[in-house]
């Protein structure tokens, strides 16, 4: 969830949440596994206090997020990787390789 380019209109808390309820049902159902929330800054002081309640991948640039509640931190848009030609984002996943796979593994 993010403000830029082409977003001038912000929804309100509620309109933002009857959207994701809409979109959550259908993709969770088919996937198995609840979303997880890519938020920046901007739209995590607009709608954290209200969002319905997921994990988190929080775009913070530069500086650690204000919030202590993410899975997920972006913290460049402009990192190099070997092998990979042009910007990429870099991100931190706050635990452990164990914490990755329950991410990623089959729900019963």
């Amino acid at each position: 969830i993010e403000f830029g380019g082409n977003c001038p209109q912000r929804p309100s808390p509620e309109q933002l949440n009857t959207e994701l309820a809409a979109f959550l049902g259908p993709v969770e159902a088919a996937f198995g596994k609840q979303a997880i929330f890519y938020l920046t800054d901007e739209a995590a002081d607009a709608y954290s206090a209200t969002i319905i309640a997921r994990r988190r991948w929080l775009r913070s640039l530069a500086i650690r997020p204000r919030e202590n509640d993410w899975i997920y931190w972006q913290y460049h848009n402009m990192g190099r990787v070997d092998g990979i030609e042009g910007d990429v984002d870099l991100n931190v996943l706050k635990g452990s390789r164990e914490t990755l796979a329950g991410l990623f593994a089959a729900t019963p």
